[in-house]
């Protein structure tokens, strides 16, 4: 098995009001033979939940360590991903301890929201993902990346954790090359350098947002994310009134979500169009079982793999975007931690 190991550890801080949480160790192994990069951060220690709570009575988690920044080791296409976390023997732990893990592309924007690419996110419900082998996300050489993670211990003691994120890659070189794909997110609660959670009131609510969507493409897969007491997530086409995505999630008697379902569309068939100039609205539902408010409990994403038709037209980063400046004010904020290369084995 051919592979090349980096050992990353904490170098420096980025500009920050406050001092960051200690910095966990980051290791980059590339593994040429079976195609896979794994990030491993840790180990972590979580502290206990203040009240012992439920998921969704702290809305967000119970933080993280700072952001990991570093430099993406090997041109590769992206095609899948994993996310695993054990104790410091190896042991798999609850997934549920990991309440969301973002990989951050500092070079490109996202889609939908003038702000850094999130290349990776997922939740504590997200399974395994594996694109078509004909298709990649694409990241460059050197491209300056980004690892954060936030995390909900529920238990009364501390934890100590280690993630390892396992993505799937096809070479540079393949021939033919593979077709250009990047991660696209509705967030319903995005507001530049704040939480994106909402408070959710008792009983049924309704929240939406609109979108103009700005280029032409393929949307070929599609998740979502929905906190505790979550019914549905649907993308209404506003030309026609009709839903073109409805997740509708998994959940146990007390309204804990336990599982998001996805829809894929190019697996089968050609995708589902979504056009330039066109409105989009994602509407989620919620039906709080308690009594009284919960702050911040709720969230809406949805996210997926979309093909643009001309990658060309992909909106560029503009550093001197209010969103764009608010969101990495708010990074560094987490505490941005630069990683070096401590060790190289061959």
């Amino acid at each position: 098995m051919l592979a090349t190991m980096w050992l990353v550890s904490a170098a420096a801080v980025q500009a920050s009001s406050a001092s960051p949480a200690a910095a966990p160790q980051l290791a980059i192994a590339v593994d040429r033979g079976d195609r896979v990069v794994t990030l491993r951060l840790g180990p972590i220690l979580l502290p206990a939940a203040p009240n012992h709570g439920n998921h969704h009575e702290h809305g967000e988690g119970s933080g993280g360590p700072p952001v990991v920044r570093f430099e993406w080791p090997l041109g590769m296409w992206l095609r899948g991903f994993d996310a695993v976390v054990m104790d410091s023997a190896g042991r798999p732990l609850s997934r549920s301890l990991l309440h969301h893990i973002n990989l951050l592309h500092f070079g490109r924007r996202q889609l939908l929201h003038p702000i850094l690419e999130r290349t990776l996110a997922a939740g504590q419900e997200t399974e395994a993902v594996h694109l078509p082998k004909g298709i990649g996300v694409r990241v460059e050489t050197g491209a300056p990346m980004g690892l954060l993670t936030a995390w909900a211990n529920d238990a009364a003691e501390p934890q100590s954790v280690i993630l390892e994120l396992r993505l799937d890659y096809l070479p540079n070189d393949l021939n033919p090359r593979p077709m250009e794909v990047r991660t696209l997110m509705f967030d319903l609660g995005f507001a530049p350098g704040e939480s994106d959670a909402f408070d959710l009131p008792p009983g049924r609510s309704v929240f939406q947002r609109d979108y103009q969507f700005p280029v032409d493409g393929r949307l070929l897969a599609v998740g979502g994310h929905l906190h505790d007491y979550g019914e549905s997530l649907e993308l209404i086409d506003l030309a026609t009134g009709k839903a073109v995505v409805s997740l509708h999630p998994a959940a146990d008697a007390e309204g804990k979500v336990t599982a998001m379902p996805r829809q894929l569309f190019g697996v089968t068939g050609e995708g589902l169009r979504l056009r330039a100039g066109r409105r989009y609205r994602l509407i989620a539902v919620y039906q709080n079982q308690m009594p009284h408010p919960i702050t911040n409990g709720g969230m809406a994403v949805m996210g997926g793999i979309f093909a643009p038709d001309h990658p060309r037209d992909w909106p560029a980063l503009d550093p001197t975007n209010p969103d764009y400046r608010t969101d990495l004010l708010d990074l560094e904020r987490m505490g941005v931690v630069l990683a070096a290369a401590a060790s190289r084995t061959p």
